[in-house]
């Protein structure tokens, strides 16, 4: 297993804010506990004013931005560690799969598991697992990002 290169988790939003391009009111993460170079694991506590969430409810698209974001956050800090002083910008290109099992309330805290799968040019295959506080998968997906400069 390969080594966590964090010395203790992110949860300032400030910073995480410095890693991603998302801007409020369209962010998704809110905390980087683990980074390696091919996986990381991300947070985000679902706020009652997201704007993904409607009736208290975060939606599906809600549920498969966060896990983007949980790949934009993991790149952000690849980038950080490469001495650049600002996110690149990227898409997701292609969604090849994605389960949901269960929509989260708002007020619950998410925990995101990120993997690289293959990585060409600009172009990231990466597969995300997405649980509840209870440790229970509530979405699964694998897509692929598009990071422009």
């Amino acid at each position: 297993m390969t080594e966590n290169l964090l010395l203790g988790p992110i949860v300032s939003l400030k910073r995480i804010l410095e890693l991603i391009p998302q801007k409020p009111p369209f962010v998704m993460v809110d905390t980087l506990f683990e980074y390696t170079n091919l996986s990381g694991t991300t947070g985000f506590d679902i706020p009652e004013d997201n704007i993904l969430v409607e009736n208290s409810i975060f939606s599906e698209p809600g549920l498969i931005e966060h896990m983007a974001q949980s790949m934009s956050l993991h790149r952000g800090y690849h980038g950080f560690l490469a001495g650049l002083t600002k996110p690149k910008t990227g898409f997701i290109g292609v969604i090849k799969s994605v389960e949901i099992f269960e929509l989260p309330k708002a007020g619950t805290k998410l925990k995101t598991y990120v993997e690289i799968l293959h990585e060409i040019m600009n172009v990231t295959s990466v597969s995300a697992k997405t649980e509840n506080e209870e440790g229970k998968v509530i979405a699964i997906s694998e897509m692929k990002t598009v990071t422009v400069d």
